[in-house]
């Protein structure tokens, strides 16, 4: 198990970058996402960006890091807008997946997962119950291609202790 921020976010890229349903995905980074400066990727990109951390009380005087954080799943338009939203064709050449085939295998991938064993589930709170937003990012300077987004909120929670010492 985990106690701080920096193994969960560790374990969330890594959990990520080897899931067989996100094969097509060129890159998972850990970043403080912005929309002026995306990363290097050919097709698909994830980053994983802190929204924010807390200490929280539970029983027995237990603590646990909650870690709230912003999964951006980023995808090229090339298909048209339509494609966009509903393509799921994760073989093709190149890949042409839709930002709710997206959405749901990174969903998959995620729901219910400990991620190792370094996050803990508690009953009653899921970790992906957060309202998701889908936009599409106008190309920036020198940039060909519009880029779909789409923001999937992600709680999870470390271990819990009662001692740091």
């Amino acid at each position: 198990m985990s106690l701080f921020p920096k193994d969960i976010y560790t374990a969330i890229k890594t959990t990520l970058s080897g899931a067989s349903l996100l094969t097509y995905v060129d890159v998972v980074e850990i970043l403080k996402y912005r929309r002026d400066l995306l990363p290097d990727f050919t097709n698909y990109a994830i980053v994983i960006s802190p929204v924010s951390a807390r200490s929280v009380p539970y029983r027995a005087a237990h603590r646990w890091i909650e870690c709230m954080l912003e999964l951006v799943l980023l995808g090229k338009i090339r298909t048209g807008q339509e494609n966009a939203v509903m393509a799921d064709d994760p073989g093709g050449s190149p890949p042409d997946m839709g930002l709710l085939a997206m959405y749901e295998d990174v969903y998959r991938s995620l729901y219910k997962n400990t991620l190792g064993g370094v996050i803990e589930l508690y009953p009653g709170l899921e970790e992906l119950d957060v309202l998701t937003r889908f936009d599409v990012l106008a190309p920036g300077e020198g940039a060909e291609d519009f880029i779909y987004e789409a923001r999937v909120g992600y709680q999870v929670r470390g271990e819990r202790w009662v001692d740091l010492s």
